[in-house]
């Protein structure tokens, strides 16, 4: 039964910018995905233009397909809003705490202005392991926000699935 078995994050699409957030203070570019042994690796450059004083809050904007061949069938599932991010920023067992442990420098709250790298980064797809995101396809548009001015500080785009290895 695919509830039991391990699974991995598959992305098929990632863009480090979103159209209508081209000015943000945090990009990411030079997004490489590699898949190894049915595990998906990420290398990217992380740019901060302005230091992060404040804290902030994380945005996914959540869409499901039936199928990565049937876009058309996408809806709206779900908004998710975690508040005071950087309290969980370096936590572990988190979904991004295996790309995060990977930045260099090392990150963390305030954000500091200058140039970050990630390689060869894996995202834990265990924990996904208690929602019901096996069998669809998301499109996930991703906004960090500024805790008290509510700025976008990052908006990045995604494509993807999880899995079962």
């Amino acid at each position: 039964m695919d509830l039991f078995r391990p699974k991995t994050v598959r992305i098929y699409q990632f863009k480090g910018t979103c159209p209508e957030y081209e000015d943000v203070p945090i990009r990411y570019s030079d997004i490489q995905l590699v898949t190894a042994n049915r595990t998906m690796h990420i290398s990217m450059k992380i740019t901060l233009l302005a230091d992060v004083d404040s804290d902030m809050k994380l945005w996914l904007f959540l869409k499901r397909c039936t199928s990565r061949d049937s876009l058309d069938t996408c809806e709206t599932y779900n908004t998710i809003k975690i508040n005071h991010f950087c309290r969980i920023l370096n936590a572990k067992n988190k979904p991004w705490t295996m790309v995060v442990d990977q930045i260099t420098p090392p990150v963390k709250c305030p954000l500091k202005k200058g140039d970050y790298e990630v390689k060869n980064s894996t995202f834990d797809g265990s924990a996904f392991d208690r929602f019901p995101v096996v069998n669809w396809y998301w499109m996930i548009t991703v906004h960090l926000r500024d805790e008290t001015t509510n700025e976008v500080l990052l908006c990045a785009f995604l494509e993807g699935q999880v899995a079962p290895i």
